[in-house]
């Protein structure tokens, strides 16, 4: 009998034991569970013939089941009894059928009032999934990858590890981060750089260059020189390639791995990805074909974050190209270790020619690791952005992965453009070289100190956003077919940019065929366009944007919650993400606090918290980093309103095409600046549709709907008679759509805030355009000339005609460089690092700068007035 009553409350106890463990009890939320447990006990139980125990183990299973049970508003009793059990079954599925019963009546109501009402746009409030391909250009790769559940997604930070639930062990559980290191996916990555000087490109290469300095030499026919001169350039390609190549080693990576789940949250609250684009680019990467990542570049912690994401989700790490300027002491061989492989900034020629021993080095190396199996990560900018919106793409490394596709290396690659952005970039600020510094270089002491700085420092959250990748065979399809089709057609724009290629850089080579460059440019500038456009909006971004385009004198804390509303409706009305939460008041808070008080005051005034940003040199240049992630997406906008501002007449009237020919006008000016559409698409068009948004969501204008679509229907017969038929009879014979200003004070408020968005800028170019009268009958090195325009810049701060301490740029004041260069007013020799700047003869006089400057300078006129 004593061995029954053991054995009985030994089984007893297994199974409240078994439920305990697997944390059934918490989930078994209804009558028919308990029951179930209940009755299974005492049959076992009854067997043993101990019925003395049924009490006692009920009781403990329901002190259990009270202990664990999920607390509940409506139900609070504790379920002691089979009869509350039962009871509270059908208090649950009267409840149920009560629901059941009010959504039936509420979708009635919602039928009968979109039947009688017309109904209001409602947004959307799931988080949507930016960065999907272009449905022109990568319409297939836009259908792959991605399903519809992504959107419903929550985001996930990195640093948050959370054990599996069965990995419950000691070790697992002291050791996570460890854990997590040691059970990471193994990939190979195979070393590839012995391959490299046996290939017959590099062979080639080595013997043309000892052919060239034989012709240089006076000892043509000397056979023993030449074996010389041949040794020497097999040994100076091995240096370059083993100076180049990479060590990527999957010990290292993961050894990394653990060390930044420790350091990480030093100085980072969170490092956010979206699990859908993750699963995304894992699907990507099971395809066998090589994954070109394309980031757009702020810090050096982007490759090390972008590496560290990948291989804590299991997707193979690739080998990134880094600057020369990054192989220092230690930290150089730590960067290879991890995947770097170093190449020059600038390929300097070699005794008078161009070094195709190096080219040759470079272009066989990244066909090997291609071949090879590996990924590759490289920034399209170049260097890291220095204003805080994208730079204009370098195609240098992008056309060695094209020409690897056209001859075959490769069957195709997925090209996977990746947004960055941080609330408080890591690398500090950039003022000192927007003021006319130098770049300090980078060394062991440096770095050092930079890091020691960083892990003392709090920078908030990283966001980091994959998007849709895309087939580089289906872009080359693509653009090849249009390109042909506009030319057939006689549809291509002459206002496009053609830009010259450096000799010395790799796109200006002849490794890449002439045939090829438009279409490099082509790629390069549409998926920076998509990644400008995919890129994640940080509370700072949006807190500097509103101060320096709205409220430059400060604002009080109800009006800026306000504002921060409608910034966020209209970002989600765009579908582009926010990387913030919470109510705007927190919001705001939060971001004052991140950006400090040296760039972002909060102050007092009769019991009324006002915020004000600090708009004056140098912290004001700091400030608009932050704002131009914003001023990237606002920037067509801002276009057209300056030019509305400019082409309104006393009445207030404006000419649509007046309208439509001074913003291209201004894109144009502005062109180095951003990118205002694909490559695939219409500029016009794509202005056009953008008016058209303002005039019916921000009714930046008065109309007539009966009118406005008479007025459309107008100018489509007038498009269409103009295509059928050929006659000289002066436009002015047919109608003109003509807007009338809105003067309301919200469009003309507005109106102003979008002004504001650019004008610094306009102000830049036009200074510019003005200081190219000290080049008349002269000439300056670009440093010089630089210096010239930073200080007539600030004079004309000190003297209120120029605005805006922004407009103090060193950036723009080498855009605008270029815009004239490209227009024919200036030239430029190049020399080693030197850049010569003069005049071109036929504007080498005060009367042509003047016409240059006047045609930059009308976009400003009108806004003397605005603070």
């Amino acid at each position: 009998m004593i061995v029954s009553l053991v054995e009985a409350n030994l089984a007893a106890v297994v199974i409240v034991i078994i439920f305990l463990k697997y944390d059934l009890l918490s989930t078994l939320y209804g009558s028919v569970q308990i029951f179930l447990v209940l009755q299974l006990t005492y049959v076992i139980l009854i067997l043993q013939g101990v019925n003395k125990m049924v009490d006692i183990v009920t009781n403990r299973v329901f002190d259990t089941y009270n202990r664990f049970s999920p607390s509940n508003n409506h139900h609070t009793e504790s379920i002691s009894t089979l009869s509350t059990l039962k009871r509270f079954s059908r208090d649950q599925k009267f409840k149920r059928a009560s629901n059941r019963e009010a959504d039936i009546k509420a979708r009635e109501e919602q039928l009968f009032d979109l039947k009688t009402n017309k109904p209001e746009v409602v947004l959307s409030r799931r988080r949507p999934f930016m960065g999907w391909s272009c449905q022109n250009c990568a319409a297939k790769s836009r259908e792959s990858l991605v399903t519809k559940t992504t959107e419903t997604l929550a985001l996930r930070n990195i640093l948050d590890y959370q054990l599996p639930h069965a990995s419950n062990g000691f070790f697992q559980r002291t050791f996570s981060h460890l854990h997590q290191a040691y059970t990471l996916k193994k990939y190979d990555y195979p070393q590839v750089a012995d391959l490299v000087l046996k290939d017959e490109r590099v062979v080639q290469a080595i013997v043309k260059a000892t052919d060239e300095q034989i012709e240089d030499s006076n000892k043509r026919g000397d056979e023993e020189f030449y074996q010389l001169l041949l040794g020497y350039n097999e040994k100076r390609s091995r240096k370059l390639l083993y100076n180049m190549r990479s060590t990527l080693s999957d010990f290292l990576l993961r050894f990394t791995s653990w060390v930044l789940y420790k350091l990480l949250p030093c100085f980072l609250t969170s490092v956010v990805v979206h699990p859908g684009q993750v699963e995304m680019v894992k699907k990507a990467g099971q395809t066998g074909l090589p994954l070109v990542f394309l980031p757009l570049h702020r810090s050096h912690l982007d490759y090390i974050l972008m590496s560290f994401v990948l291989l804590n989700n299991n997707i193979k790490a690739p080998l990134v190209a880094a600057g020369d300027n990054l192989r220092i002491p230690f930290f150089g061989s730590l960067l290879r270790g991890l995947g770097a492989f170093f190449i020059k900034r600038r390929i300097d020629p070699v005794m008078g020619r161009k070094d195709i021993i190096y080219k040759s080095v470079l272009h066989t190396y990244m066909n090997t690791f291609l071949r090879a199996g590996h990924n590759v990560e490289f920034f399209l900018e170049g260097g890291r952005t220095r204003t805080g919106k994208p730079c204009m793409p370098k195609y240098g490394i992008l056309s060695v992965i094209l020409e690897s596709f056209m001859d075959g290396t490769i069957e195709d690659a997925l090209l996977v453009p990746v947004s960055i952005n941080y609330e408080k970039l890591v690398d500090g600020n950039f003022v000192r070289e927007q003021l006319g510094k130098p770049k300090e270089m980078e060394t062991f002491k440096n770095a050092m100190a930079g890091i020691w700085k960083v892990l003392n420092s709090s920078y908030g959250m990283m966001r980091l956003d994959f998007n849709q990748p895309m087939s580089l065979k289906e872009l080359v399809k693509t653009f090849n077919t249009n390109g042909r089709t506009s030319a057939i057609n006689g549809l291509s724009d002459k206002k496009s940019l053609k830009s010259k290629p450096s000799n010395s850089s790799i796109y200006g080579t002849d490794l890449v065929c002439n045939e090829n460059k438009l279409l490099v440019e082509s790629i390069s500038k549409h998926i920076i366009y998509d990644c400008a456009q995919s890129t994640s909006v940080m509370s700072t971004n949006a807190l500097a944007y509103l101060l320096l385009t709205k409220y430059r004198e400060g604002v009080n804390i109800k009006e800026l919650v306000v504002a921060l509303d409608d910034l966020r409706n209209d970002m989600m009305y765009v579908r582009k993400d926010i990387g913030f939460t919470g109510d705007s008041i927190d919001v705001i808070n939060y971001a004052v606090r991140t950006l400090g008080p040296a760039l972002v005051r909060k102050e007092k005034v009769n019991n009324e918290d006002i915020i004000k940003p600090i708009a004056i040199l140098p912290n004001v240049i700091e400030l608009s980093y932050y704002s131009n992630t914003l001023v990237t997406h606002y920037a067509l906008e801002s276009v057209i309103a300056i030019t509305v501002q400019l082409v309104a007449n006393h009445r207030g009237e404006v000419v649509h095409q007046d309208l439509i020919d001074n913003v291209l006008e201004l894109c144009d000016i502005l062109q180095y600046e951003f990118l205002f559409c694909k490559p695939c698409q219409s500029l016009e068009q794509t202005v056009t549709s953008c008016v058209e948004d303002l005039l019916y969501r921000k009714r930046i204008f008065l109309f007539d709907e009966d009118e406005y679509e008479l007025s459309e229907s107008r100018m489509r017969c007038r498009r269409l008679a103009k295509h059928l038929v050929e006659d000289d009879e002066p436009s002015e014979f047919y109608p003109q759509k003509i807007y009338m200003k809105n003067n309301e004070k919200e469009a003309v408020e507005y109106l102003n805030h979008l002004v504001m968005t650019l004008l610094p800028l306009v102000e830049t170019y036009a200074v510019t355009a003005f200081t190219l009268d000290k080049l008349v009958g002269r000439q300056l090195i670009e440093s010089e000339l630089v210096k010239d325009v930073l200080n007539e810049l600030k004079m004309q701060l000190d003297m209120g005609t120029v605005k805006y301490g922004e407009s103090v740029s060193v950036d723009s004041i080498k855009n605008a460089l270029r815009l004239f260069q490209r227009w024919g007013i200036l030239e430029c020799h190049s020399e080693k690092k030197i850049r010569l700047y003069y005049l071109a003869e036929s504007q080498d006089d005060s009367e042509s700068i003047e016409t240059v400057y006047d045609k930059v300078n009308k976009f400003r006129q009108s806004f003397q007035e605005l603070p």
